[in-house]
C-alpha cells in the first residue's frame, strides 16, 4: 500500500541509499584479480548474503527488493508503474517466445505491475482480457499474426510499442516534468540506436519507421531525414547534451561505436534524477532510488562477466554506466 507522504518516502530511500554501491566499492570489484576474487569482494562489501551465493540471483533480488520497496512507499503509484512496466514487457516477450518454441520460459521477473501468474495464464490461453486495454488490443492482433508466422522480432516490436503506449497513457496522471521527460527521452534515444542498427543491417527507411517506438519528441519525418543523412543525428539529439551529441555523431560514422552512444544515452537519462536526489518534497528521488538499484545490478553483472572472460579493469570500466548520485 502506497504511503501519503513524499517526505517520508524520500527519507526511507535516503537511508537505504547509504549502502549503495559507490565509486570505492566499484573500484574494489574492478581491482579483483579474478572472477573468484570478485565474488569474494561482493560478499565482503555486503552485496551478496554469503560467499558463493549466485551473483545473478543476488542481482535480481537486489532489483526486486527495490521495486517492492518503492511500490510500497511511493505516494503516486502511477509514476512508479511507468518504471515497472518494462518488466511486464520482458515477461510477456519471454512467455510468448517460449510458447512458440514449446519450452518453459526462463526465470520471470516479479518486478512488473501485472502478476506473473496472470501473464502466464493470458499467454497460455491466448486470452488477454485481464490486461489493460492497450496491451489486450496489441496482443490480440499479435496472436493473429503468430497463427500465420512465428516471428520473434514481431513479438518484441508489438510488446515494446504497446508498453510504450501504455506508459504514455499512465504518464497523463503524473505531474512531474522530469519523469515525463525521462520517458520521452528514453524513446528518442532508443529510436536513435535502433536507427543505426537498422542502417547497419542494410534495411531501408520504411523498415526503420516501422520500428520506431511511440512517445518520443522526434517526429518520423526527422528520423527519416537522419536515416538518409546520419550526420544529422547529432543535431537531432543535441537536446540531450554534448556527450550524447558527440557519441551519436561517432556512432553514425562507425557502427562499432554504438556502445558508446548507448552508454552516453543511459547516463543522460539518469542525470536529472541525480540532480534532484536530495529534494525531499519531490517524487524524483524515489524513482532515482529504483534506477540506482538497477544500475548497481547492471554494474555487478558487467564486472563479473568481464572478470570471467579475462577483460582488463579499464576495459570494463569504460563500459560501466554512471551510478545514481555520481
Amino acid at each position: 500500500m502506497a504511503q501519503n507522504s513524499v517526505a517520508h518516502a524520500v527519507a526511507r530511500v535516503h537511508v537505504l541509499g547509504r549502502d549503495a554501491l559507490d565509486a570505492g566499492r566499484i573500484d574494489r570489484l574492478l581491482s579483483a584479480s579474478s572472477y573468484e576474487e570478485a565474488l569474494k569482494t561482493l560478499s565482503e562489501i555486503g552485496w551478496t548474503n554469503e560467499a558463493g551465493q549466485d551473483p545473478e540471483q543476488a542481482a535480481a533480488e537486489h532489483v526486486r527488493a527495490a521495486c517492492e520497496l518503492v511500490r510500497q512507499i511511493a505516494p503516486k503509484e502511477a509514476a512508479i508503474d511507468c518504471f515497472l512496466l518494462r518488466y511486464d514487457a520482458i515477461n510477456l516477450k519471454m512467455l510468448l517466445k517460449a510458447r512458440c518454441r514449446g519450452q518453459e520460459p526462463a526465470m520471470l521477473s516479479e518486478c512488473g505491475t501485472i502478476p506473473v501468474d496472470v501473464l502466464t495464464r493470458c499467454v497460455t490461453e491466448h486470452n488477454y482480457n485481464r490486461l489493460p486495454e492497450t496491451l489486450k488490443t496489441a496482443l490480440d492482433a499479435l496472436e493473429k499474426s503468430l497463427a500465420v508466422r512465428e516471428d520473434p522480432l514481431e513479438i518484441d516490436l508489438t510488446v515494446d510499442k504497446a508498453v510504450c503506449a501504455l506508459i504514455g497513457e499512465t504518464l497523463k496522471g503524473v505531474p512531474s516534468k522530469v519523469i515525463r521527460g525521462y520517458f520521452a527521452a528514453r524513446c528518442d534515444l532508443l529510436n536513435a540506436v535502433m536507427l543505426l542498427r537498422v542502417k547497419k543491417l542494410g534495411r531501408d527507411a520504411s523498415f526503420m519507421a516501422q520500428m520506431l517506438l511511440p512517445g518520443g519528441t522526434v517526429s518520423e519525418k526527422e528520423w527519416r531525414a537522419a536515416f538518409e543523412r546520419p550526420e544529422l543525428l547529432g543535431k537531432t539529439l543535441e537536446k540531450y547534451g554534448a556527450k550524447v551529441k558527440s557519441a551519436a555523431l561517432g556512432a553514425a560514422q562507425d557502427s562499432a561505436r554504438l556502445p558508446i552512444l548507448e552508454k552516453a544515452a543511459d547516463d543522460a537519462l539518469l542525470r536529472p534524477f541525480t540532480a534532484l536526489r536530495y529534494d525531499a518534497l519531490r517524487p524524483e528521488p524515489i524513482c532515482g532510488y529504483l534506477l540506482g538499484a538497477e544500475r548497481e545490478a547492471a554494474a555487478v553483472r558487467l564486472i563479473l562477466a568481464g572478470k570471467l572472460n579475462g577483460f582488463r579493469a579499464e576495459a570494463i570500466r569504460e563500459r560501466l554506466r554512471e551510478l545514481y548520485g555520481e
